[in-house]
């Protein structure tokens, strides 16, 4: 087993960072690029594992009939519906958790649609076979309270079938930004893409002028880390560049709901600055049913300050790349953190001490970088930190660039 320690001797955060590219943009761009516009140039792409998975089976996708995505979740489920109308037949697999992450409310969705998709083992979960072919599109009424990225998948495909695609969504909806922000990046290559309420119409559609260019903005979840580290160092003064004030990414509200405790961001120069600023009054309750991504930079870093607090709207974090709220509850505990918890929401207790502990991470990137500003307090081992390469590959570069002092043990 890996294993670092990592601390900071002065406390104090000065420098300039290039985060990378929005996982999520890449991966909805690379296959709207496979779909419709293949000669168009995708720049500003991730560089995370997930990215360079999803790029590598689309590459050679036509020429091997058993793709595995690892522990790619994201190319799990969009591939899933890429691959149902496209030519020919395939196994798509994945590691011993993505066997464990369920897949049956999408597919089912598919089948409606025409879609030839069987299990090659336990019922509802990967692997699967996909006979591929076209797809008659229409309506269907579908379950989303689950996963939004069944909806973005067959919101993708929606243009390229006879009949177009009209979804009537049953139940609460979790991680709304993240349709809306499929179907924004749709519009911007120019599909009309209708978001109505509970109600998604996407007409079939040919593009006439297809963009030539498509830039990726750097990516919001990872600089969450970023106003983490603010938070609790000494004094702060970090630039991102390249990020958008008017984002089309949910997580970019990460600022309004870390500035209750005193950070602040001010877009200039094409970027944003990071830097303390005065705290004010909390709410008792956050509810992250629509931002689940930024549960992992925002929970410990509200340990941090001793607050009591729930969170809300938790249930998505169960079926990620780990049981995440089974996860925050061990290692916060090391902490001496009071929690509780149920299979939608976490409740912080106070009872916070920092301690020079050994952090899981639970082969579970957001894990190890949520985690990682508490060095700011005390020294901190991480185990497994290679993680991080499933999202955000330079973490750790960038942690050092900025002062702390990081040992492989």
């Amino acid at each position: 087993m890996s294993l670092i320690r990592i601390s900071h001797p002065t406390g104090k955060l000065r420098g300039r960072l290039q985060l990378p590219g929005s996982k999520s943009e890449s991966n909805r761009l690379l296959i709207l690029q496979a779909l419709y516009t293949p000669e168009a140039q995708l720049k500003g792409l991730s560089t995370s594992k997930d990215t360079v998975v999803m790029r590598e089976l689309l590459e050679r996708y036509q020429n091997s009939d058993h793709l595995n995505v690892g522990d790619a979740g994201t190319a799990m489920r969009f591939l899933c519906a890429f691959l149902a109308q496209a030519d020919g037949e395939w196994i798509l697999d994945g590691s011993a958790r993505m066997r464990e992450r369920p897949i049956k409310v999408l597919v089912e969705a598919l089948r409606q649609l025409g879609a030839e998709i069987d299990y090659l083992g336990k019922e509802g979960f990967p692997p699967l076979k996909i006979k591929g072919q076209s797809l008659k599109g229409g309506r269907l009424r579908i379950n989303a309270e689950v996963s939004s990225q069944y909806l973005s998948a067959l919101m993708m495909v929606a243009p390229s079938l006879e009949l177009g695609l009209e979804m009537k969504l049953e139940g609460h909806p979790v991680s709304m930004p993240y349709l809306q922000l499929t179907g924004n990046l749709m519009r911007r290559m120019g599909f009309p893409v209708f978001i109505l309420g509970d109600e998604i119409r996407i007409p079939a559609h040919q593009l006439s002028s297809p963009p030539k260019t498509l830039r990726v903005e750097p990516d919001w979840s990872a600089a969450s880390y970023w106003f983490a580290m603010a938070l609790l160092s000494r004094e702060a003064e970090i630039y991102l560049p390249g990020f958008q004030q008017y984002s089309l990414q949910g997580d970019s509200i990460v600022q309004q709901l870390m500035a209750p405790l005193g950070v602040e961001q001010v877009f200039i120069g094409g970027g944003i600055r990071i830097h303390k600023s005065k705290p004010f009054p909390i709410r008792k309750e956050l509810n992250l049913i629509n931002t689940p991504d930024l549960a992992q930079s925002l929970i410990p870093i509200y340990a941090a300050f001793n607050q009591e607090l729930q969170f809300k709207g938790l249930q998505t974090l169960r079926i990620k790349e780990t049981d995440r709220i089974a996860a925050f509850e061990n290692e916060l505990r090391k902490f001496q953190c009071e929690l509780e918890s149920g299979d939608k929401h976490l409740s912080l207790q106070g009872g916070f001490k920092a301690s020079e502990v050994r952090v899981a991470t639970y082969g579970d990137h957001r894990m190890a970088m949520g985690f990682a500003p508490l060095a700011l307090l005390k020294p901190l081992e991480i185990e497994n930190p290679e993680v991080v390469e499933k999202s955000y590959p330079g973490f750790w570069n960038d942690c050092e660039s900025l002062g702390f002092k990081l040992e492989r043990l």
